[in-house]
């Protein structure tokens, strides 16, 4: 009975230890995200609710007839448009493997007012730029899943380049997925260059732009909506378990 009293405590310590140990060979960067991104969707407007809302606008013109291009031109009617983009997002890799896992929660390409959810795997790193200048350069590029929140409603309003006109549909034209799932399979691609802000080298601000293409099958959506997108993001990481002379990579000046 004694003895198995004092294994419990030993064990304890032992698995802390290795838990510790090992938080040395994980690197994890806290980010916040600010920036700008176009979403390109490409609907096909007149197989969506939009169309219901044009055939209801061209009631007012009978008898005379009102074509869907009249209306899509008076409305400004457009398959892509900008948003701001904010949020928060977490890098984790290993040791000094080129593997990156990145979870997000940034607002919608679709409508900063809702949120998208995320998570990346891929190929990606950080590799220096020169000797004791305390810039990184960094990429990552694989496979994204999105939770979009925003995708749907936002996206058909935020396509009418009528000012005037969004304000008003904003306000009630909220139909129930519009365009079909808001989830999708991306391809994304994440260049960028930071640099460190202090001796500790915990902590890193930079700009990075991404491209991400949408593999969802189209049957999925309603008008072959998609999610591909592009942007120009500004962060600012907080690097958890990152001493420094702990390098993410090797050193290319050889030294230890």
């Amino acid at each position: 009975m004694h003895r198995r009293l004092y294994i419990l405590p030993i064990f304890s310590l032992s698995l802390l230890f290795t838990t510790l140990a090992q938080a040395q060979n994980f690197h994890v960067g806290l980010n916040l995200n600010v920036g700008y991104g176009r979403l390109y969707h490409n609907t096909n407007f007149e197989t969506t609710k939009l169309n219901g809302l044009y055939k209801f606008v061209a009631i007012s013109h009978e008898p005379e007839e009102y074509t869907w291009e009249e209306f899509a031109q008076r409305y400004g009617v457009r398959s892509a448009f900008d948003q701001p983009r904010f949020g928060f997002s977490a890098r984790f890799s290993y040791k000094n493997w080129p593997l990156v896992v990145l979870a997000e929660a940034m607002s919608s390409p679709s409508g900063y007012e809702k949120m998208a959810f995320s998570g990346t795997g891929g190929v990606g790193k950080d590799i220096s730029i020169g000797d004791n200048t305390g810039l990184v350069f960094s990429f990552l590029g694989g496979y994204k899943f999105v939770w979009d929140k925003g995708f749907g409603s936002n996206t058909l309003v935020n396509s009418l380049g009528n000012d005037e006109a969004r304000k008003y549909a904003a306000e009630w034209f909220d139909p129930k997925k519009p365009l079909g799932t808001n989830r999708g399979n991306l391809f994304t691609l994440r260049v960028g260059v930071g640099k460190t802000l202090d001796e500790a080298e915990s902590m890193t601000a930079g700009v990075e732009a991404y491209g991400e293409l949408d593999l969802t099958d189209k049957v999925a959506r309603e008008g072959g909506a998609r999610m591909t997108n592009v942007g120009l993001n500004a962060y600012f990481r907080f690097n958890l378990f990152k001493h420094k002379g702990q390098d993410y990579y090797p050193n290319p000046g050889g030294s230890k």
